[in-house]
């Protein structure tokens, strides 16, 4: 069954009102006709069972019963990204939703191409919150990940205290002594922040700043992986540790 996603602030009782986007998908792409069952979320955590109603320029649904309720889990990994190139940030948008990752913070480094002015920052950020918004549909998921507006580095990494997480993870390529299976209490940690540069790493100044506010160098092996892979390679192993996959 499909699975459509609805903003709250339009809904009114049973009546649910789609975006011009999600109603164009419906009527245009999908072509689905009035009375069709869908699947209807509002990132909330809970999803309804729900038929179309009106295929308008905005369509309209009617729920029809409640099907799962999932609440926002009070822990979560946090992932603290230096931006990568278009395609490539893109791709990790997606993978990062199915893998479960809480919250991206987009951060730009000393070694990102180019500067983001206020105007493209806020762009690429709708992007971003429209293809998580589209992986949560693929992997149904409930809860959208969330996405900041991009910060610099310096205000991503000074920007939380010891007191906010469990543990927080610098991964870099060129710590070769100490692996995650060094990390104490891992497994147990609820809240866990993770942090990765950009193609091109991070600089030593950049992670000199990272340490002095309690980010611990991290390595992923013996081999030297593209930044996208060092991303979900971390993710995913923090996530199985953790227990999450």
């Amino acid at each position: 069954m499909r699975r459509f996603f609805f903003d709250p602030s339009c809904r009114n009782g049973k009546r649910v009102v789609f975006s011009q986007e999600e109603s164009r998908h419906i009527r245009m792409v999908l072509r689905l006709k009035e009375g069709a069952e869908v699947e209807l979320f509002d990132g909330s955590g809970a999803v309804y069972l729900g038929k179309i109603l009106q295929l308008d320029r905005y369509v309209s649904a009617e729920i029809t019963d409640i099907v799962e309720e999932e609440h926002r889990p009070c822990g979560g990994l946090y992932l603290y990204q230096a931006i990568l190139k278009k395609e490539k940030m893109d791709t990790l948008v997606q993978k990062c939703t199915e893998l479960g990752v809480a919250s991206l913070l987009p951060l730009q480094s000393s070694r990102c191409q180019g500067r983001l002015t206020a105007d493209a920052a806020a762009r690429k950020l709708a992007r971003w919150q429209r293809i998580g918004l589209s992986a949560c549909k693929q992997c149904r998921r409930a809860v959208p990940m969330t996405i900041s507006t991009p910060a610099s580095f310096a205000e991503g990494v000074a920007g939380i205290s010891e007191r906010d997480f469990d543990a927080k993870l610098l991964f870099w390529e060129v710590e070769k002594s100490r692996r995650l299976c060094d990390i104490k209490g891992l497994s147990a940690a609820e809240r866990i922040a993770v942090l990765i540069g950009p193609e091109g790493g991070l600089s030593e100044e950049e992670v000199d700043m990272a340490d002095q506010h309690g980010w611990v160098p991290v390595g992923l092996g013996q081999n030297i992986l593209r930044a996208e892979t060092a991303t979900l390679a971390a993710v995913s192993i923090v996530q199985h540790i953790t227990g999450f996959l």
